[in-house]
Formats: C-alpha cells, sequence, structure tokens
C-alpha cells in the first residue's frame, strides 16, 4: 500500500455539471466537487481526422486515485486539460483505489 501512495504525485480536480437556473433559462456549471492525489499513465494516442479541416486527438490515460465516489458523468481537470471519465475499474484485490480510464478532450 505505501508503494503505492508513493506515486500519488499529481494533484487532480474533478468537476461536475450542475442545472442553474437563470434569467435565460436552466443552464450548466461546472462544480468542483473534489480534489485528489493521483497516478496519471499514458495509455495510447491517435489522430483523426473531423468534418472539413478538424483534426480530434484520440489519446488515453489511466489516472489511478484511492478508492472514492466518482462515476462516468464527472470530468477531471489537471494543469487545464480537461479528460473525460470513460470508464472505471476497481480494484477488486484489495479494495483500496479505483482506475479511471480517461479521455483527453482536445480539437482543432
Amino acid at each position: 500500500m505505501s508503494d503505492f501512495t508513493s506515486r500519488l504525485k499529481n494533484r487532480i480536480e474533478v468537476y461536475a455539471k450542475e442545472k442553474v437556473a437563470g434569467q435565460l433559462g436552466t443552464t450548466y456549471e461546472d462544480v468542483l466537487v473534489k480534489k485528489l492525489w493521483a497516478e496519471i499513465k499514458f495509455r495510447s494516442g491517435s489522430m483523426t481526422k473531423g468534418e472539413g479541416d478538424t483534426e480530434a486527438n484520440n489519446t488515453m490515460f489511466k489516472i489511478r486515485v484511492r478508492k472514492t465516489e466518482i462515476d462516468t458523468t464527472r470530468y477531471i481537470k489537471y494543469k487545464g486539460l480537461v479528460y473525460e471519465i470513460e470508464y472505471i475499474y476497481p480494484d477488486f484485490k484489495n479494495n483500496s483505489f479505483v482506475e479511471l480510464f480517461v479521455k483527453l478532450k482536445t480539437e482543432w
């Protein structure tokens, strides 16, 4: 366990979209849910062509954090970049952490 916790060197922020009633109707606002220490590892990456002259970056990462309440409706910010949570794997052996498989959100 101590080996794992020593690898948690990245401070990530977990956000959610919340409905906010305003004068122009209902909108969504980014709300910080929590900050976590995490280990971030690159998994894969590719570029895809979109409509017109656009390109999309399809870069996947694995983020490992201590066990916490989190689901795929949330997203992560780290160093100004946004990561969508694609799926979550629990630790079946020790039940002490979860692995978040995330996709970097970037488009040109």
